[in-house]
């Protein structure tokens, strides 16, 4: 693995104002089993957040979409526009989506944000 693909605690969304923030001013963005809700950070690159609650199922299920999520992040990082937070909040769906499943989300995620983060 290199540095590159690694998922360090920098780009992570990991405090509670912060969610909030990008909760109340951001854009949301909704993909089968995914909801993405971003905003501009005034960082060079871009971090993540998620969010899998109990509706998702139970805590094996809820690690299982939290790993899968991760990991796309973590390979697919520089698809992603730089300088946004971006939180993936996992739905009900997510729980009985498969790993394609929720790759493509992501994929179609990173894709919608290119064409409207400039």
């Amino acid at each position: 693995m290199t540095r590159q693909h690694g998922f360090p605690k920098s780009v992570r969304v990991r405090k509670r104002r912060d969610y909030l923030r990008i909760q109340d001013s951001g854009a949301k963005l909704a993909v089968g089993p995914l909801l993405a809700v971003w905003a501009r950070n005034s960082l060079p690159y871009t971090r993540l957040g998620l969010t899998v609650s109990s509706k998702v199922g139970n805590a094996v299920v809820r690690a299982r979409v939290r790993r899968h999520l991760r990991e796309y992040f973590r390979l697919h990082r520089s698809e992603l526009p730089q300088g946004l937070d971006l939180v993936l909040i996992a739905r009900a769906s997510a729980g009985f989506a498969s790993g394609e499943d929720l790759a493509r989300a992501f994929a179609e995620i990173a894709r919608r944000l290119r064409g409207v983060v400039k």
